[in-house]
């Protein structure tokens, strides 16, 4: 049962902007780098993926979440879910384009998209857990990639690279400088 008063009590929580202000700085940095990288290249290394795998980095969730073999891992599970799927059902569609006609509605791309979405989920979700690659944030990117949004082996290596290249900034720059400096968060569901 739902009890308001218990599930949004946050008064034993003693509000420490300095938390605030470090996953703050912690997104900026991240997003920054890899949204140079975007502008110098011209490729997507920016995707929305990255923002809950940043997020899950930047407050300080536990190793599970931020660990390289989680980060990486799982999108890297993600993405190959993705293509198996989209190679398989996808019919060479995209929900940018099946969304842009003017009645999608019970049309066969609809179909085409739904069950690839389905098939990447079921793909990813099952390869996570048995190779324990746990990273929820990666659920995103299959979909990115079943629903033909970015797709093919160049996409692919983008993806995986950016992850990458995330999880190296946070945890080689990021997280020392934070160490340093004495502005590490506490992990955010505490």
């Amino acid at each position: 049962m739902f009890d308001f008063d218990h599930d949004f009590d946050v008064s034993d929580r003693e509000l420490d902007l300095r938390d605030e202000y470090s996953a703050t700085v912690n997104v900026f940095l991240h997003f920054t780098v890899l949204g140079l990288i975007t502008l110098a290249t011209g490729r997507p290394f920016l995707f929305p993926s990255l923002g809950p795998s940043a997020y899950l980095m930047a407050t300080g969730e536990k190793a599970r979440a931020e660990g390289a073999y989680h980060v990486i891992g799982g999108h890297a599970v993600a993405v190959v879910g993705g293509l198996i799927a989209y190679a398989l059902l996808g019919n060479e569609v995209s929900a940018y384009v099946v969304f842009d006609q003017p009645d999608p509605a019970f049309s066969m791309d609809l179909v085409y998209l739904s069950a690839s979405a389905t098939l990447a989920m079921m793909l990813t979700t099952t390869t996570m857990l048995v190779t324990k690659t746990n990273h929820a944030a990666a659920c995103a990117t299959t979909l990115i990639v079943a629903l033909g949004l970015m797709g093919g082996l160049e996409d692919a290596a983008i993806i995986v690279g950016a992850v990458a290249i995330l999880w190296y900034f946070h945890d080689r720059v990021i997280s020392t400088l934070a160490e340093r400096f004495g502005f590490k968060p506490r992990d955010a569901r505490e």
